[in-house]
C-alpha cells in the first residue's frame, strides 16, 4: 500500500521570541508608537500574536505581506503623537519590516525542518552529510562528525576504478558536482580510505536545494562477512563450512596461493572448493561472487 508523504506543519516563531521582540521595539521607534502587536497567520491557519511596549490608545493597522504562504498586520498604538500617524513613514519601512517578518518565519521554519533530519537520520548507523559543492558541511549525525574527525586525521581516499589518491572530502565534492551537473536523482560508488578500509558513498540530490547545489551524503563501512556467516546464509545452496571458508577469504580479496597457506590446503584443493562452490551458486570466476552476495568487490 502507498504511504502517503509526511508533512510538517507550519511552524511560526513563539511568541516570546526575543528576535520578534527586537523588531518590534525597533517598529517603535522608527514609527513613534507606543506599543505594537503583530499577527501572523500562516495558510494552514496556524497564528501567532507577539506585542511590544503599552498597546492602549489610538491606533494604526500595517497591513504586511510578507510571503505567499504567510498573512501579517501590525496595530501601532499612540500613533497620534508621533510620525507613525505619517503614511510615508509607514510605507517607507513597510518593506524592511515584511523582509524581516518573513525572515524569522523562515527561520523557524528550518529549525524544526533541521530536528526532524537530525531525529530520521541520527537513528542510521552510516555516516550522513548534507553537504554543498563548494564543500561546506551544513548538518552532520554522530557518525559524520566521526567519519570527518578520521578525515582530518587522514584524509587520502580513493573510488574505485582511480589509481591517485585524494582528500576525501575532496571527492565527496567531486562527486556532488559530478550528480548535479548530470541532473541525476542519485548517484552510487565504492571507495577505499584509511589504508585498505572499504566504504560504499551514495548521493542524493535534494530537489529543493538544488539552486545552492546541496546533496546528502551517506558514507557506509563494508563490512565482510565471516565464514559462519556466509555458512549460514548459503545453506540453501549446500555450501559445506569448508567452502565458506575459502569464499570468505576470496571476499578479502586473498590469492589461491595465500588461501591455501592460511587454511594449510594445497592450491589444488582451493580451486577444487572453489569450483564446486561457484557451480552451487551458479557463477563461473570470483569477479561474480560480489554481485552474487550483493556485496563491495574486495580491494
Amino acid at each position: 500500500m502507498r504511504r502517503a508523504p509526511v508533512l510538517l506543519e507550519c511552524v511560526l516563531p513563539q511568541t516570546d521570541d526575543a528576535a520578534m521582540r527586537t523588531l518590534l521595539r525597533g517598529l517603535c521607534r522608527a514609527t513613534g508608537a507606543s506599543g505594537s502587536v503583530l499577527t501572523l497567520r500562516s495558510a494552514g491557519g496556524v497564528n501567532a500574536t507577539y506585542s511590544h511596549g503599552v498597546c492602549e490608545g489610538a491606533r494604526l493597522v500595517l497591513q504586511l505581506q510578507p510571503g505567499d504562504s504567510l498573512q501579517a498586520w501590525c496595530e501601532l498604538f499612540g500613533a497620534g503623537t508621533g510620525p507613525a500617524a505619517s503614511p510615508s513613514v509607514l510605507e517607507a519601512v513597510r518593506p524592511l519590516f515584511e523582509s524581516a517578518v518573513y525572515a524569522l518565519s523562515e527561520r523557524s521554519e528550518a529549525a524544526l525542518q533541521s530536528e526532524v533530519l537530525s531525529q530520521i537520520l541520527g537513528v542510521t548507523t552510516d555516516a550522513n552529510l548534507l553537504m554543498c559543492s563548494s564543500g561546506e558541511i551544513l548538518w552532520a549525525n554522530e557518525q559524520g562528525e566521526e567519519v570527518l574527525a578520521r578525515h582530518t586525521q587522514r584524509p587520502q581516499a580513493h573510488l574505485d576504478g582511480d589509481t591517485q589518491a585524494a582528500a576525501l572530502l575532496d571527492l565527496v565534492v567531486e562527486q556532488i558536482r559530478t550528480l548535479i551537473d548530470s541532473g541525476e536523482r542519485s548517484r552510487r560508488r565504492m571507495l577505499t580510505a584509511w589504508g585498505d578500509e572499504r566504504w560504499t558513498i551514495e548521493l542524493m540530490a535534494l530537489p529543493g536545494l538544488r539552486q545552492r547545489e546541496c546533496c546528502l551524503v551517506s558514507l557506509s563501512p563494508v563490512r565482510l562477512p565471516r565464514a559462519e556467516d556466509l555458512h549460514q546464509r548459503l545453506s540453501r545452496q549446500h555450501i559445506s563450512r569448508r567452502e565458506s571458508e575459502v569464499l570468505a577469504l576470496v571476499l578479502e580479496g586473498r590469492k589461491t596461493s595465500q588461501i591455501a597457506s592460511i587454511l594449510g590446503i594445497s592450491e589444488y584443493t582451493v580451486k577444487d572448493h572453489l569450483k564446486h562452490a561457484y557451480a552451487k551458486l551458479g557463477i563461473t570466476s570470483r569477479s561474480q561472487l560480489p554481485s552474487c552476495l550483493a556485496l563491495a568487490p574486495p580491494p
